[in-house]
């Protein structure tokens, strides 16, 4: 992944797009839109499996996001939520936390066909593999028309999912 791209961007940037070749380029991109994001981050994955939110340097990006502002939001849809029942208890923690800006869903019916993944910063950044079991992705920067297109994929796949995870989970 190139590094001359800004990571302040202003209202009047111009478009930027890198290719991504590889799983280790598709998570730098993601880091760098968690460093980016200023209002609003939208995350849609098969399971949270290879994205690492649970290491604890992303978390605390992650908290540090949520508690800069009451109007922060950070929306997660998955197909599934094993991965993030079982083995993300930061998250959770993260979830209980601030149950009003943190959400997150699992996908029924229709959306349960996606087979891509992505995350959007603000409306404005994305990083997006287009099948999320091959290691090619795109990285957009500064471009609102772009973002656009995907946020309002994001919010088909919302409207068919559900709201599932709970920070409390109980057990046997």
């Amino acid at each position: 992944m190139r590094d001359d791209l800004r990571d302040d961007p202003s209202d009047d940037a111009s478009p930027q797009r890198t290719l991504l070749a590889t799983r280790r380029e598709y998570l730098d991109g993601v880091e760098r839109l968690l460093g980016l994001a200023r209002r609003e981050l939208r995350v849609f994955d098969p399971d949270l499996a290879d994205l690492g939110l649970n290491a604890e340097p992303k978390i605390a990006r992650l908290r540090a996001f949520l508690a800069a502002s009451r109007t922060h939001r950070l929306y997660v849809a998955v197909h599934g939520t094993d991965f993030v029942t079982r083995h993300c208890p930061r998250v959770l923690a993260l979830l209980g936390s601030f149950p009003g800006q943190m959400f997150i869903h699992q996908t029924v019916g229709e959306a349960l066909k996606a087979q891509d993944c992505f995350v959007i910063a603000d409306d404005r950044h994305l990083v997006r593999r287009s099948v999320a079991a091959q290691p090619r992705g795109i990285l957009v920067l500064d471009d609102p028309k772009d973002c656009g297109s995907i946020r309002d994929r994001f919010g088909e796949i919302w409207e068919s999912s559900e709201p599932t995870v709970s920070p409390n989970v109980t057990g046997l």
